[in-house]
């Protein structure tokens, strides 16, 4: 369950290997919740599963950071379409939870947490992903930049939720570079060109220290990977 100490600097391909990796693990016919699942992006790697997703559906996409836009985003295809905080099934319905990237753009995670832990079996299991420190996206539906390590232990332990592992996505000097990398692509061509050709030594020096490096950092990373039980 270790995550690798791999240098993308798109903290996303880290998470969909943790999240992959998980679901694999997971016995064949087991009933899973993709709660906030949006375009439901882990539905092929679930599907010696009995998959079901969610998702409030009001989200469309189309916001604009720098010179990227998002995609048009169409969760209107999920199995339940409602408020994660008020999910239409009984006590104790799935096997197997995901919510990956979610808690950031609820008014209330607390809330949401509570009600997964109600719908998970006991002796079911959980994989929870949201940011440390993130930017914002997928805007108006964005609360919170981030949540520590401290946050989930407080509020799995009030939701009757025992945490496996917490590992974080990444750290400091990952942090830090993939910060460098979204400045080089702002602005117009010659402008990016000059961050470019500015930045790309330091984000080597950043790629070697996180590999090599012994320095004692602040504790920093693009987010965290929770897996948790329910006794």
């Amino acid at each position: 369950m270790r995550l690798k100490d791999c240098w993308p600097l798109n903290n996303e391909s880290n998470r969909h290997h943790a999240v992959r990796t998980w679901l694999a693990s997971l016995t064949p016919g087991l009933v899973l919740l993709d709660a906030g699942a949006g375009v439901q992006r882990y539905r092929e790697a679930a599907a010696h599963l009995v998959y079901t997703s969610q998702d409030f559906g009001d989200y469309k996409g189309g916001e604009a950071f720098g010179d990227r836009d998002s995609p048009v985003w169409d969760a209107s295809r999920c199995d339940l379409l409602c408020d994660i905080t008020e999910i239409p099934v009984e006590d104790c319905r799935f096997d197997a939870i995901l919510c990956t990237e979610v808690f950031e753009h609820l008014p209330d995670p607390q809330r949401a947490l509570r009600e997964l832990a109600r719908v998970l079996k006991p002796g079911g299991c959980m994989l929870l992903t949201a940011p440390f420190r993130s930017l914002y996206h997928q805007d108006p539906y964005f609360y919170f930049s981030g949540f520590s390590r401290y946050w989930y232990q407080h509020h799995a332990e009030a939701c009757g939720l025992v945490i496996v592992a917490i590992e974080p996505n990444g750290g400091f000097f990952g942090d830090v570079a993939q910060e460098l990398v979204r400045i080089v692509r702002l602005g117009p061509p010659w402008q990016r060109l000059c961050a470019g050709v500015l930045s790309l030594p330091l984000l080597v020096y950043l790629a070697l220290l996180q590999r090599w490096g012994r320095i004692r950092t602040p504790e920093s990373c693009w987010g965290y990977h929770v897996w948790l039980t329910k006794p």
